[in-house]
């Protein structure tokens, strides 16, 4: 099967998880490494199966994968996932990229087979912004960053491959 492993990544969280997927995905596929910038959409309906990885900005998906996204039309087999700053019992704060991913792929007759999230770290220029508008005190906002700075790790590498293996499994 040829696998197309393409992501758009700011501060390599993004990245990070894409080699994991495509460490698993190169196991028994013909796949291919690319940043999203460097993909041609054209190229796209010569691989089975897509993986598309993006970071949650405001909530919501990179403009660049929503307009990726939103230039298909007709059969694909899409994947994806996605890094954030949430802890992962605030799902609130990244539920809209995930609706995204959903809407934009049910819209495109994409067969979407679902998406994969992991925290990641927070770029240090969004630090202030975000603290504040979440009200959190410098203690607050220390054990936040003190968690989200571990991420991606180790396990969330196993956990996206684990989730590219079962998606390869299905497509």
């Amino acid at each position: 099967m040829k696998v197309l492993v393409t992501y758009f990544s700011q501060t390599g969280n993004t990245e990070q998880i894409a080699k994991a997927i495509h460490q698993e995905a190169s196991q028994s596929n013909d796949a291919v490494l690319q940043k999203l910038e460097e993909t041609n959409v054209s190229n796209v309906s010569d691989y089975d199966l897509v993986f598309l990885g993006t970071p949650i900005h405001a909530g919501g998906i990179s403009a660049n994968a929503k307009e990726f996204l939103e230039s298909f039309s007709g059969s694909l087999k899409l994947a994806g996932f996605v890094t954030h700053a949430s802890p992962a019992f605030e799902k609130t704060s990244f539920e809209v990229g995930l609706k995204t991913l959903d809407e934009v792929t049910k819209e495109k007759g994409i067969k979407y087979l679902g998406c994969f999230d992991c925290q990641g770290r927070l770029t240090p220029e969004l630090h202030d912004i975000v603290k504040q508008s979440r009200g959190l005190s410098d203690e607050e906002w220390s054990e936040r960053m003190a968690q989200s700075d571990s991420h991606p790790n180790s396990d969330d590498e196993g956990n996206a491959k684990a989730f590219a293996k079962d998606v390869l499994s299905k497509a």
